[in-house]
């Protein structure tokens, strides 16, 4: 049997510790990493509430709403709790070159993909009770009609809606 572990544990052991310089065991967490298991955990928690509204929203436009916030929120606090982790300014400074970067481009992949939903005539949640893009566009998806705040008047299905309609030269194409 090798004793030498034991032979150097006794032979540490047995040095002289000045009291001045001891150094008192502290105990929990410093205040970095505690930080950055809150900012994990609200992240983690904002990406399962994503998923869940992704399953339980009616329609697709619903559903982008809850990936496209909260999921958005939640990778911000994931990728915040990153940097708080390594607590290095180049860490940091990467963290925030991607947090513009997803800041940026999500909402506008979500206002893109509803947009196109839309063109295709993705249908809308049954109970929605307003379609303010209504006769607002050509079938080739142009703007002809700007759109009003008409939330006080609904739309009943196959009434016509006139809309505010811009007949000045300069939209017009021909």
């Amino acid at each position: 049997m090798n004793l030498s572990f034991f032979t150097l544990a006794a032979d540490t052991a047995a040095a002289p510790v000045d009291a001045s310089t001891a150094v008192e065991p502290t105990s929990g967490l410093p205040i970095g990493d505690l930080f950055a298991i809150l900012l994990m955990l609200a992240g983690v928690a904002l990406c399962a509430l994503s998923a869940i509204g992704i399953l339980r929203m009616p329609d697709l436009y619903t559903r982008m709403q809850a990936a496209a916030k909260a999921g958005t929120l939640g990778v911000a606090c994931i990728i915040l709790a990153t940097a708080a982790h390594f607590g290095s300014i180049a860490v940091a400074v990467k963290v925030g070159m991607i947090l513009v970067f997803i800041f940026l481009t999500t909402p506008a992949a979500a206002h893109l993909i509803a947009r196109a939903a839309y063109f295709v005539e993705v249908p809308i949640w049954k109970r929605t009770g307003f379609d303010d893009l209504h006769g607002c566009y050509t079938d080739d998806h142009r703007l002809v009609n700007v759109p009003q705040n008409r939330a006080a008047t609904p739309i009943a299905e196959g009434e016509p809606d006139e809309g505010n309609v811009d007949d000045s030269p300069a939209r017009a194409t021909g």
